[in-house]
């Protein structure tokens, strides 16, 4: 039984969110989330944090799910799920935890899908390590690879020192249409249909031109409590200056203690690993992304239309419309 989250189920939610894993990196790592004030949020105000408890009917089993929601864009992710399959339970054969906490997965996410599917979400998106084995109990809960990224890491004294012969500027509101269309172009179609592009207005984005004032790259940093998410946004032609653009970013972007800055990598831009491993970052860990559809497009058609179509006759033959020319026309053609 999978219900709401309510004031009655804190203790729970408290105790659980120890035993639980974050499958949305960027919240886990910058946004030090923490999945109970999500859900107090999301109880008392409503909105982005919708969170879920279920409980076997025997009651030996429990677990909830707490979502983030993209409205605007009719997308979820999952931000954290509990119990963690990893968990453990001394008393218990590992096979059997395995098992056992396997069926609270799936049977959180198949009506986590529900719910979602009832709120307009299409489709519903988790991160998850590429060797975990949460993977494969995502695969059975229908749940499909979309692409795979690298997480690289930079802390303080890791970097190189280097200067950048470049220099980004801070984005404007006339830059956002070229900013969209390299977005467009260099993203796979797939991809962009479950993960829109990075808000421009609530995070600092950060471009570059060319000579000619052509954009070259846009970096999307989002500044957590806990670090500084980035990603890199490189024109191909612009693939030589990735190392430069790169340092230029860490110039306005740089770690500080106990701040890290992390960079996410889709494989698709996987020529960047190489600029970042020179700027001192380290890979942290690489994952995939997971997508299921809530949606499916059905074909149906409309009885009552189609009766008035077929009720209609057509003539067996139909009048061309001929052109109409005036004299001048007329004797220009002959003369031509």
């Amino acid at each position: 039984m999978i219900r709401p989250f309510t004031l009655r189920d804190l203790p729970l939610v408290r105790r659980l969110s120890e035993q639980g894993i974050s499958l949305h990196t960027q919240s886990d790592l910058a946004d030090n989330l923490y999945p109970l004030r999500g859900a107090l949020f999301s109880m008392v105000v409503g909105g982005d944090f919708p969170t879920y408890v279920w409980k076997s009917e025997d009651r030996e089993m429990t677990g909830f799910i707490q979502l983030l929601l993209d409205e605007e864009h009719n997308h979820a992710r999952i931000l954290f799920l509990s119990p963690a399959i990893s968990s453990g339970n001394g008393n218990v054969d590992p096979a059997d935890n395995k098992n056992m906490f396997e069926q609270v997965w799936l049977s959180l996410l198949d009506q986590a899908v529900v719910e979602t599917g009832q709120h307009g979400v299409h489709s519903l998106v988790a991160e998850v390590s590429e060797t975990g084995p949460e993977l494969p109990v995502l695969r059975r809960a229908g749940f499909a690879v979309y692409t795979r990224q690298d997480i690289w890491i930079l802390e303080v004294g890791m970097q190189t020192g280097s200067k950048s012969t470049l220099s980004l500027q801070r984005r404007r509101a006339s830059d956002d249409w070229d900013i969209q269309l390299l977005y467009a172009n260099m993203v796979p179609r797939l991809v962009q249909l479950v993960e829109p592009m990075p808000t421009l207005i609530d995070d600092d984005t950060w471009i570059l031109r060319n000579g000619q004032g052509e954009l070259e790259a846009f970096v999307h940093t989002h500044q957590g409590s806990a670090a500084t998410w980035m990603r890199f946004f490189i024109h191909p032609n612009a693939e030589a200056d990735a190392y430069d653009i790169v340092t230029a970013a860490l110039q306005v972007n740089s770690p500080r203690p106990n701040r890290p800055v992390y960079c996410c990598v889709r494989r698709y831009e996987g020529w960047l690993t190489t600029a970042l491993e020179r700027s001192g970052f380290r890979i942290w860990g690489s994952q995939a992304v997971m997508v299921k559809h809530t949606v499916h497009y059905a074909k149906k058609t409309m009885p009552k239309l189609v009766t008035a179509i077929d009720g209609q006759g057509i003539p067996v033959s139909s009048p061309y419309v001929q052109r109409y020319e005036s004299n001048g026309d007329a004797n220009q053609s002959k003369n031509l």
